[in-house]
C-alpha cells in the first residue's frame, strides 16, 4: 500500500510536467542552417506585411508585439534597426489553422448502439470533442545584399490557449528561435 501511494505522488508531478510541455511552443525545423554569426552584421529591418487580416486590431497588436520582441533580440545581438539598406531583413510567415480535438470511444463510457431486431453494436471511433487554433511561425533571416536566406526556423504551437497569455507566448517563441539561430 505504501509503495502505491509513493508511486501516485511521483506520477502526479510527472503528469503535470508532461501536460505543461504539451502546450509549449515547439521548434519543428531549422535543419540545413547552422548558427548565425551576428557580429558580421550591423543593421536589420523587417519585410513589409502581406497578410489577409493585417487590418484586424488583434492581429495588428500581436504582430507589432512580435516584431518588437524580435527587434529587442536583434538589438541584444548588437544590431540596430534601420529602413535604409539594412544588412539583414526579417520575413515572418504566420499560419493559424483550426484543429479538431478528438477522443476515442470507450466501452466503459460509450453505450452500445441499437441497430434493430434486438441487435446491438459497438465499435471504436474518433469522436470530436472540441476545436482549437494552432499557430505556426516561420522566421526567415535574409542577407539583403545577396537576397539569400541565411537562417530559417519554424516553430509550432505559437499561439497560447488564452489570449491574455499572448505576449508571454510570443516572448517564449522568439527566445526559442534566437537560441537555435545563434548557438
Amino acid at each position: 500500500m505504501k509503495k502505491n501511494s509513493q508511486m501516485l505522488y511521483f506520477s502526479i508531478p510527472l503528469l503535470l510536467i508532461l501536460a505543461g510541455c504539451r502546450s509549449s511552443p515547439v521548434l519543428v525545423d531549422s535543419a540545413g542552417y547552422g548558427p548565425v554569426d551576428m557580429s558580421i552584421y550591423q543593421t536589420f529591418d523587417f519585410f513589409q506585411i502581406d497578410a489577409e487580416n493585417s487590418e484586424n486590431p488583434e492581429f495588428k497588436k500581436n504582430f507589432q508585439y512580435l516584431q518588437k520582441a524580435i527587434a529587442t533580440e536583434m538589438q541584444n545581438e548588437g544590431l540596430r534597426q534601420t529602413t535604409s539598406n539594412p544588412d539583414l531583413k526579417i520575413n515572418l510567415g504566420i499560419v493559424v489553422t483550426e484543429k479538431v480535438q478528438t477522443r476515442e470511444t470507450n466501452l466503459a463510457t460509450d453505450p452500445f448502439m441499437y441497430i434493430g431486431q434486438r441487435s446491438y453494436t459497438w465499435k471504436v471511433e474518433e469522436v470530436p470533442v472540441g476545436t482549437y487554433k494552432e499557430g505556426t511561425l516561420t522566421l526567415h533571416l535574409v542577407e539583403n545584399k545577396s537576397e539569400q536566406a541565411i537562417w530559417v526556423g519554424t516553430i509550432r504551437r505559437a499561439l497560447p490557449k488564452k489570449v491574455k497569455n499572448t505576449p508571454e507566448t510570443i516572448d517564449k517563441v522568439v527566445e526559442i528561435l534566437f537560441e537555435e539561430m545563434t548557438q
